[in-house]
């Protein structure tokens, strides 16, 4: 067990830059009038990674056999990175004194931390609707009326709306030419979702992974979330922010599952993710409302 857990660290580890360091070079190389709908389509399609992985397990027969099939792939994709260009943008700062990638600049400035940390709270419903309501969706079942319900498809039916949403959500900001609003927008909807499916007579495992299909599209502005911290930094720390950011987010699961657990001691299961999904969406709403605008912008710019 110890040597599995010590495995799935490395890979995490590897695997944690990479959506932010894709986002970055995709919003540096495209022009800025297609850069959401780039975004989108990239993180579309690495997110539908989930649905694979579950549907690859069944076909395989189980898990071993899905973890070399996944490995080979990796290996597939580091013969297709070598091919990658770095961006102009980025290269552009090879002849200026600059300082480049400092994590710890986000806190010597005011500013800058406003805008990171409204960055991370944008990010937080998606990873407490996968971290709560998909992968601890058994324990909602008994208070629900449904006999059982498999975590591992409900993950999987949350992934195949975020895929769908993702890929949307590059368009919804292009058609609305805001990145802000179309976050707006996909909050509400997310919103009315998490409403419904704890307290709408969810009782029936087929309603509740329809449900989870719905917060996952909802949710799917995850794109848009890292594109919009990518757009809010100078190039010298954008892949900082952008390869943190979404970290930090998903760091702070395990806080949303210990105050879940902790107003489980006076309240019930769905009272409880009640309760820290108000205190979550009431944080995205703001960060969002009051981030500002980047549509449009140029990013050939420093901090």
């Amino acid at each position: 067990m110890y040597q599995y857990a010590g495995l799935r660290f490395i890979a995490g580890i590897g695997l944690a830059g990479e959506l932010g360091a894709g986002i970055t070079l995709v919003s540096e190389s495209l022009p800025k009038s297609l850069r959401a709908i780039g975004t989108s389509v990239v993180a579309g399609f690495g997110l539908m990674g989930a649905v694979v992985a579950q549907l690859t397990v069944e076909l395989a027969g189980g898990w071993n056999i899905s973890y070399i099939i996944g490995g080979v792939m990796g290996i597939l994709l580091l013969v297709l990175r070598v091919s990658v260009s770095e961006s102009g943008i980025y290269k552009n700062l090879e002849h200026k004194n600059v300082s480049k990638g400092n994590f710890l600049s986000f806190f010597t400035n005011k500013d800058r931390l406003v805008r990171y940390l409204k960055c991370i709270a944008v990010g937080l419903p998606t990873w407490y609707c996968i971290g709560i309501l998909a992968v601890l969706a058994n324990q909602f079942a008994p208070e629900l009326g449904i006999t059982d319900i498999n975590p591992g498809k409900a993950i999987m039916w949350a992934y195949v709306g975020i895929s769908v949403g993702d890929l949307l959500s590059g368009f919804i900001s292009h058609a609305l030419k805001s990145r802000k609003m179309a976050i707006f927008y996909m909050l509400i909807f997310t919103l009315i979702g998490v409403a419904v499916m704890l307290f709408g007579n969810t009782n029936t495992e087929t309603k509740y992974y329809l449900f989870c299909v719905w917060l996952g599209f909802g949710t799917g502005y995850w794109a848009m979330f890292v594109t919009l911290a990518a757009e809010q930094f100078g190039t010298n720390i954008r892949n900082t922010a952008t390869t943190t950011v979404p970290n930090m987010v998903r760091g702070l699961v395990p806080v949303m599952i210990l105050a879940f657990d902790f107003f489980k001691g006076s309240f019930s299961v769905v009272e409880s993710a009640a309760i820290v999904g108000v205190v979550v969406f009431g944080l995205a709403f703001y960060s969002s409302l009051t981030i500002s605008e980047t549509h449009d912008r140029d990013l050939e710019f420093t901090e």
